[in-house]
C-alpha cells in the first residue's frame, strides 16, 4: 500500500521534533508544513482533530482515505510499524518494545513536567528548588537504565526512546542554562553515562537535521521561550500525566 506523509510542525515544539527526527532516522518519505499550532482556525482544528496541537502526522494511502495522528508517541509508533527494513525504531521483540514503552512514560511522568515547572518557576523559589529536584530525580532513573555499553540508550543504535528524549535534553541544556544557570551534574557513573549519550544524540544527523542552522536556532529557541521563564507560555506541559 502506497502512501504520503505530511507532518505539521513548529520549529519549536519539543514534542514535534520527535516525530521529526524519527522520520529522519527511519528514512521515510515526508512532506513538512510548518504550522502555527495558536493559531486555532476550522481548518487547523479538523487537520489535529480538534487538539490544535502539533504534532499531526497525515496518511494518505492510494484509496484516498486520509489518516491524522496527532500526538507525538502515537505517530512515532506508527512510523516504528511502517519502517523501512533493516532501520530500528522500537524492536522486534514484544518484550523489548514494552520496556521502551514504560522508558517513554517515565520520560513524560518524571521528567518533561518538572523540566517545564523548573523553567516557568521564579528564580530561587521553593518551587525551582522542587521541580530542578524531582526532574534531576528523574534523569538520574533515566540515566541509570540506559546500557553500559551505549553510547545510546539500549546500545549501539539509536531507537525511539532516544529520540524522544533528545529535544528535552537539549531544552534543558540550553534554556535552564541560559534562564536558571543550572547545568547538568557530571561527576559519578551516572551523570558521566549521560553526557555520553547526549553527546551521542546531538551529533546525530537525523537529529541535527530538525535544526536548521543550529546557531540561529538556538537563540531563536531561547527567545521563544522567554515568556515560560516568567512564568507564562503553555500550563498543559507541567501536569504530571
Amino acid at each position: 500500500m502506497s502512501k504520503k506523509l505530511i507532518l505539521y510542525s513548529a520549529w519549536y515544539c519539543p514534542f514535534a521534533q520527535r516525530t521529526w527526527a524519527t522520520l529522519e532516522h527511519l528514512g521515510i518519505p515526508y512532506d513538512y508544513r510548518e504550522t502555527d499550532p495558536y493559531n486555532k482556525s476550522p481548518e487547523w482544528m479538523d487537520i489535529s482533530r480538534q487538539t490544535g496541537r502539533v504534532p499531526v502526522l497525515e496518511i494518505f494511502t492510494h484509496k484516498e482515505k486520509t489518516l491524522r495522528i496527532p500526538d507525538s508517541l502515537r505517530s512515532m509508533e506508527y512510523l516504528d510499524d511502517i519502517q523501512i527494513e533493516g532501520v530500528d525504531g522500537f524492536s522486534s521483540q514484544a518484550a523489548i518494545r514494552a520496556d521502551a514503552r514504560y522508558w517513554l512514560d517515565v520520560q513524560k511522568s518524571d521528567i518533561i513536567p518538572y523540566f517545564y515547572r523548573f523553567l516557568k518557576a521564579g528564580k530561587c523559589s521553593s518551587e525551582a528548588d522542587q521541580a530542578k529536584e524531582m526532574m534531576l530525580a528523574g534523569l538520574q532513573i533515566f540515566a541509570q537504565a540506559m546500557a553500559s555499553e551505549g553510547p545510546y540508550f539500549a546500545g549501539n543504535t539509536p531507537k525511539i526512546v532516544d529520540f524522544a528524549f533528545a529535544p528535552f535534553a537539549l531544552r534543558i541544556e540550553l534554556l535552564l542554562k541560559h534562564y536558571r544557570g543550572f547545568t547538568m551534574p557530571t561527576n559519578g557513573e551516572t551523570w558521566a553515562r549521560y553526557t555520553t549519550w547526549w553527546i551521542a544524540m546531538k551529533a546525530h544527523p537525523a537529529f541535527l537535521n530538525t535544526m536548521p542552522d543550529p546557531e540561529t536556532y538556538f537563540e531563536r529557541l531561547t527567545k521563544f521561550y522567554l515568556p515560560y521563564s516568567q512564568g507564562g507560555g503553555q500550563e498543559d506541559v507541567t501536569k504530571i500525566i
